[in-house]
């Protein structure tokens, strides 16, 4: 089996479910130099791009499936190399964006999951949501950064919106049981958290992960989106884009009846989660 990704917060959770169940031993990565490796400990490792066919090619000899983690947007080299390199089993990593109504979140990956259909492999898709869990996390550990630095959290909008974030270690089990689990080759699965949240209820329940009480302000998102339109037209770098203020209005949750009866998928829910990243980022010195 051939792992793109394996550095990652998803890809390590995955690693430990195969040493857990004895597979390891088959595993081989798909690594960028630039990868800390040290993570993968002595699994086989081959360097290469995933936006290089022709070093997936070589990774991909020998193996008898792809479990690519590393970014749908690849979808055509990835599909490139299986065909060269005579693999035919995929599972294939991309993201609940597929269902935003705008189309610069939704277009690509739904573009690149159209690809599988009519690939001639033996494809499967997840779709996780905002994955968090640990210091490799894109969000949530920032958040807690936060939130344990300053008693004050601004908040675009009233925070009603609805969010449904994925503990990694729920995600990958779902993921193995994608690739595991007869009868899931051609099929779509979304992988949420437990339950949907409103975004206010989140900053809250993770301040309180902390042992901490935090002033919500809120912000209107409104004026804040134009101005924030108006100086990228100016083309000046920011933080934050007026699309991602205008996303917070959009919800963010998922049924996942397809997984829970078909993968067994179970995850846990926000309030349990969030404490285990909060211990962890103590145990690391993050947050104190």
């Amino acid at each position: 089996m051939l792992v793109s990704g394996a550095t990652g917060l998803l890809g390590q959770g995955l690693l430990r479910l195969l040493r857990e169940s004895g597979e390891h031993e088959e595993v081989r990565c798909l690594v960028r130099r630039t990868s800390l490796t040290s993570r993968l400990g002595e699994l086989d490792t081959i360097y290469g791009d995933a936006g290089d066919a022709a070093s997936m090619v070589r990774a991909l000899r020998g193996v008898d499936a792809f479990v690519h983690i590393a970014g749908i947007q690849y979808t055509p080299q990835v599909l490139e190399a299986m065909r060269a390199a005579g693999v035919e089993r995929l599972v294939m990593v991309s993201s609940t964006s597929a269902h935003s109504r705008f189309e610069l979140r939704s277009a690509p990956r739904l573009t690149n999951e159209a690809l599988l259909v009519g690939s001639g492999l033996r494809w499967t898709v997840v779709r996780p949501t905002m994955i968090y869990g640990s210091e490799l996390d894109h969000n949530m550990h920032k958040l807690l950064r936060f939130l344990d630095r300053s008693p004050v959290f601004p908040l675009f909008g009233k925070g009603e919106n609805l969010w449904q974030p994925v503990y990694y270690e729920d995600l990958a089990r779902g993921l193995y049981a994608a690739l595991t689990v007869p009868g899931t080759e051609g099929r779509i699965y979304d992988l949420p958290g437990a339950r949907p949240l409103m975004y206010l209820h989140l900053v809250r329940t993770a301040a309180a992960a902390l042992g901490k009480r935090v002033r919500i302000v809120h912000v209107p998102a409104e004026p804040v989106r134009r101005a924030l339109l108006l100086t990228e037209r100016l083309r000046v770098p920011l933080p934050v884009s007026s699309e991602q203020v205008l996303r917070l209005r959009e919800d963010k949750a998922y049924p996942y009846d397809e997984a829970r009866e078909e993968l067994g998928y179970s995850p846990r829910g926000f309030e349990e989660g969030i404490a285990l990243e909060v211990r962890r980022l103590r145990e690391i010195g993050l947050v104190r």
